[in-house]
């Protein structure tokens, strides 16, 4: 069997996405998210031309680790809240998480020091796995939840009409994060580099970061979004793209957060 060679590219820095320590990017198609956990805000963009333009800057007291976009605006993980458009927030009945996605079906996962918890869409809160987590994403089927935990990044069998996951099979020994594209193929951030691999765990392009360590990358139509352990963020076009975030469908049925209506 013939070996394939990666292609290989570079990650430039990218200064459009304002903030002490960004995390947690998340292009809706239209809207482009991330949050400064250093100094608790959700900050709004754009994608241009040039790259990310800052737009708008949501400031929260209490812990952020990320913001999941939704009807009328975000669900905040951390110190959980649901923040409109206009800055108001309202507490949410969820457990204190360290990260925090979103299902293809619109259902919140959340994770802890101890387990990856799926927040159905009646509100119910219900442990999946044991563990941390340190990243989700979804295979473009359904098919196949990526998560990344002590053990690096694993491939497990993904029920989506139950939120259920099934066999579960490692593919990459040492990750930080996960995004995935449109083709299939996983973005795994570890190390200085994000790999885009398939589902053996073989690696077809390689993006290199100079000087830093990447945590968590995320697709902008056809940027790479990469944050690094300094909080700083780099980009490169590895020519392909990555589908939009799904919203969060759960508020409006939802009667037990106190959440104001949407305007």
């Amino acid at each position: 069997m013939a070996m394939i060679r990666p292609t290989e590219l570079t990650a430039g820095m990218c200064v459009g996405l304002l903030g002490r320590r960004v995390s947690g990017p998340r292009w809706t198609g239209r809207t482009l998210s991330w949050v400064d956990t250093e100094r608790g805000r959700v900050q709004l963009g754009r994608m241009t031309s040039l790259g990310p333009r800052h737009i708008a800057t949501l400031v929260l007291d209490g812990r952020v680790v990320g913001a999941v976009p939704a009807e009328g605006g975000w669900v905040v993980g951390g110190d959980p809240v649901f923040l409109r458009r206009d800055g108001r927030v309202a507490p949410l009945d969820l457990p204190a998480s360290d990260g925090i996605w979103c299902d293809p079906a619109g259902r919140l996962w959340l994770g802890t020091e101890h387990g990856l918890h799926r927040v159905d869409l009646g509100g119910r809160v219900r442990t999946v796995l044991d563990g941390p987590t340190g990243g989700l994403a979804w295979s473009p089927d359904t098919r196949t939840m990526y998560r990344v935990s002590d053990g690096g990044l694993i491939a497990h069998e993904f029920d989506l009409a139950n939120g259920t996951t099934g066999r579960a099979r490692p593919l990459v020994s040492a990750a930080r994060g996960v995004a995935v594209d449109v083709d299939g193929f996983a973005w795994v951030a570890g190390g200085n580099t994000v790999r885009r691999v398939d589902h053996t765990g073989v690696a077809y392009t390689i993006v290199r970061l100079t000087d830093a360590v990447a945590v968590d990358c995320c697709f902008a139509g056809p940027t790479l979004l990469i944050t690094s352990a300094d909080g700083t963020v780099h980009a490169c076009a590895p020519g392909t793209t990555g589908a939009p975030a799904v919203r969060w469908t759960g508020l409006p049925r939802w009667g037990k957060t106190g959440a104001p209506a949407f305007p």
